[in-house]
């Protein structure tokens, strides 16, 4: 299920939304999204999410989230990822060798209720992805939420 502006991934353009961020979105996560980038002292160019889309994990179908970095073009700097059902592994693979970051490789436990925020380092110069061996539940439910 996909809510807000469309990433129109093949032409490589924004889309106009197609659905609204659900009530839940706009009235309970981006409220306490803003009030968490403010207590870090994000206070410049704040990522307020306009598009959010769920994924529906099943390992038993063979399901993964493919090693990939998400396209800079298309959405701002920080990806926000919320943990519904289901725990997971997801792994983290340097891309950026030139810049000599010290961990190749790495992988996070994302438990289930969990708020992921992928930005700096981890956004640009790592891959991410889920490997079916890593799905820990029969079932995982995430919304990925971000700016484009």
């Amino acid at each position: 299920k996909r809510w807000g502006v469309h990433c129109n991934l093949r032409d490589r353009r924004v889309d106009a939304p197609e659905n609204p961020l659900p009530d839940i979105i706009q009235q309970i996560v981006l409220p306490k999204l803003k009030r968490l980038l403010f207590q870090k002292g994000k206070t410049k160019n704040t990522t307020i999410p306009n598009e959010a889309n769920s994924i529906d994990y099943r390992r038993k179908q063979g399901h993964w989230l493919q090693d990939h970095v998400d396209d800079r073009k298309l959405s701002k700097e920080v990806i926000f990822n919320l943990s519904l059902i289901g725990d997971c592994y997801m792994t983290f693979k340097n891309i950026a060798k030139h810049r000599n970051i010290a961990v190749p490789k790495q992988r996070v436990l994302l438990k289930r209720r969990c708020l992921q925020i992928i930005t700096g380092k981890s956004r640009y110069d790592f891959t991410h992805g889920i490997t079916n061996s890593d799905l820990l539940s029969d079932r995982r439910i995430s919304i990925t939420m971000r700016e484009s």
